[in-house]
């Protein structure tokens, strides 16, 4: 069979749902199919709202044998009236042009003709949801719809109409098949009317290969890293946790804990406009703050091995890749009540999971296992013993193909 797997960003760029992808996608010569990614031109998400931002020249690539095709994000004049005015008026518009759903015409032009492919599989932002579901609809092809819904704790969810306003209740009702992430993103889709036996629970994985030439000095010596390292590596935000880490972690300061904390990966705006203020104002930070930007995969692993602590008390990411790549690190990890994470972690065994914003646990739960070297050792090699059993991504992705496997190729429902 011919794939075509449509994913916001892709490869070069390193990311959760990037990642996810790219690994389906080279994963399928493996089932003897053949995989195709259409994705945009842009490397940070700022291109998506505006005209500033990294984008990636290259508009084609081959990666492990799978064609990368790159389509230009194109910022009109009035973008921001244009899609105000545009969720109104277009088929889907509820959905698709919330901000910050960027416009790609040249892609959605590239979908009108039939490319020949046999399965559609469509990732995480609406406006790729919408583009696959009209292609399979329009050529009769299968359609797999893998959403990464990001709607925080289970009993504490962040606003997720964006989400469910236009048309993807029906979307992934009438989807082959939806592929989720954790457990409390099954009961969103249930509760929309899919029905269990067409959700796939996946999850992503690791190549603990990639762990392996893990060199730890050349972090310390790269960031210039003393003593004891915390760590958080992601897409820093304010749903992502960056005020409540560096209260915790001041409060620990003020302990006399003697530790550096590494914020590593890109800095969203409003993470920005803290970390900016924070610099100014807070002397307790000054010399103990490391904040990286964007880090290759290879840095990735290094600030791994390094690290004495990763966090993730996030509360927008479906999965949470960072915590199996720290047990694979050997690493013990603190997480959130939301996403996979409660799948993932068992509280006080193999991690530490805290509410949202509950920044006096948090910072407890850093100092008892920078206090315990003991029990982060015995964390970490349980979590490393899990991710060997059920995350690397030769068992997602086989877990996957068996799944398709099982399905028809039939027309999708209009």
């Amino acid at each position: 069979m011919k794939i075509l797997f449509l994913v916001h960003r892709s490869w070069p760029y390193h990311g959760g749902s990037e990642r996810y992808v790219l690994e389906h996608a080279v994963a399928a010569s493996e089932w003897g199919h053949d995989a195709t990614i259409c994705t945009t031109d842009a490397w940070d998400m700022s291109v998506f709202a505006g005209r500033r931002g990294k984008r990636i020249s290259k508009r084609s690539d081959v990666y492990k044998g799978v064609g990368i095709i790159r389509f230009p994000v194109v910022n009109p004049p009035g973008a921001r009236i244009a899609r105000a005015v545009l969720r109104r008026l277009l088929p889907c518009g509820k959905d698709r042009f919330y901000y910050p759903n960027p416009f790609v015409p040249s892609l959605e032009r590239w979908l009108t003709r039939d490319r020949g492919f046999h399965v559609v599989h469509a990732n995480a932002m609406p406006f790729m949801l919408y583009n696959g579901w009209m292609h399979a609809r329009r050529f009769g092809r299968m359609l797999v719809t893998v959403p990464h819904t990001n709607v925080g704790e289970r009993y504490r969810r962040v606003d997720a109409l964006r989400y469910f306003d236009g048309c993807q209740p029906g979307i992934f009702r009438k989807s082959n098949f939806v592929v989720v992430q954790n457990s409390h993103e099954r009961e969103i889709y249930e509760g929309l009317g899919v029905p269990g036996e067409r959700i796939h629970l996946s999850g992503s994985g690791v190549d603990p290969g990639e762990f392996q030439e893990a060199d730890a000095s050349a972090a310390r010596r790269r960031h210039g890293l003393e003593g004891p390292v915390v760590l958080c590596m992601t897409a820093h935000s304010a749903d992502r946790g960056v005020v409540y880490i560096l209260d915790a972690f001041k409060s620990l300061i003020r302990r006399g804990m003697n530790a550096t904390l590494v914020l590593a990966g890109p800095i969203l705006p409003d993470a920005r406009k803290v970390l900016d203020s924070r610099a100014g104002e807070d002397e307790e930070l000054a010399g103990r703050l490391v904040v990286t930007g964007y880090v290759t995969n290879e840095e990735r692993v290094d600030l791994l091995a390094a690290s004495d602590v990763v966090l993730l008390p996030s509360r927008l990411d479906a999965f949470g890749i960072v915590v199996i790549e720290a047990w694979i690190s050997g690493k013990p990890v603190v997480g959130c009540w939301s996403g996979a994470m409660p799948d993932l972690v068992r509280d006080g065994e193999n991690g530490f999971l805290v509410s949202f914003g509950d920044a006096a646990t948090l910072a407890h739960r850093i100092g008892l296992l920078l206090g315990n070297r003991e029990l982060a050792s015995e964390m970490g090699e349980r979590g490393r013993k899990t991710v060997l059993a059920n995350w690397t991504w030769n068992k997602v992705t086989d877990r996957f193909y068996r799944r398709l496997a099982q399905c028809s190729l039939g027309r999708l429902e209009p």
